[in-house]
């Protein structure tokens, strides 16, 4: 007796069990491998420093035309540091009253009267403060001779008291001087004593004149240097004037 036949239908149907019987495997074989190796790596990608979180501070509006700005804010500081002189300040000084006088008179050759603003002993084709202060604001030595720091403090119109001697371009005319009979004080004598010993007074107006070291340091003309230059508080032995600071009766 011969099987019968199977059914075309249930040929079909076993076949589709067979495919989702190996998807399945295949499925799950696929999730058993991917568990087995692990999270891929993942490049990290490369990382600056983190920008500043602070900016630079805002000028005020009337600052924007005197205070330098930007990356070369500072270029003729930078340019002139090299020229920066420095002395010892302990080094023993010894003037003369000859070179006291001798200073006294290059002093005042350049002054119209005693305390007055000196001139501007060379050309110049600058109207900044930074083109001043690059010299004068730390003393420097240029081609054999120093240009002191400035004995006040910063201000901003330098060519308002200080006039150039000559014409402020190379090789310009000479302005002509105008007859006056103005006659100014000269420099006065050495400072008072109280006793053989003690410390002179100031004998000159105090006025613009905070920076001692500006003549008295180790970087001025040798007869008015002082001994002691690393001191900082001036006043506290050397008194000043009443009458030249004008700020008593004269007799």
């Amino acid at each position: 007796m011969s099987t019968p036949a199977p059914e075309p239908s249930d040929v079909l149907r076993h076949r589709i069990w067979h495919v989702v019987g190996a998807v399945a495997v295949g499925v799950a074989a696929a999730g058993f491998l991917a568990g087995v190796a692990g999270p891929p790596e993942r490049a990290t990608p490369p990382r600056g420093e983190a920008p500043a979180t602070e900016g630079p501070a805002v000028r005020r509006y009337s600052e924007m035309g005197s205070e330098p700005r930007g990356p070369n804010a500072n270029l003729y500081e930078r340019g002139t540091s090299v020229l920066a002189v420095e002395r010892d300040p302990y080094a023993v000084v010894e003037r003369t009253d000859a070179e006291r006088a001798a200073a006294l008179r290059a002093r005042d050759a350049r002054r119209a009267y005693d305390g007055a603003p000196p001139t501007i002993p060379h050309p110049i084709d600058q109207r900044r403060a930074p083109d001043c202060l690059a010299c004068h604001g730390a003393a420097v030595q240029i081609d054999g001779k120093i240009a002191p720091t400035m004995s006040h403090p910063r201000y901003d119109s330098c060519t308002q008291c200080h006039v150039v001697a000559a014409d402020p371009r190379p090789g310009g005319a000479a302005p002509e001087g105008v007859a006056n009979t103005f006659v100014g004080t000269s420099s006065e004598n050495p400072g008072a004593r109280a006793w053989p010993g003690a410390p002179p007074t100031i004998p000159h107006a105090t006025s613009m004149r905070t920076d001692c070291l500006s003549c008295h340091g180790s970087l001025g003309r040798v007869g008015l240097r002082t001994s002691h230059p690393w001191r900082q508080s001036c006043t506290q032995c050397h008194a000043p004037s009443a009458e030249l600071d004008q700020r008593g009766p004269t007799p």
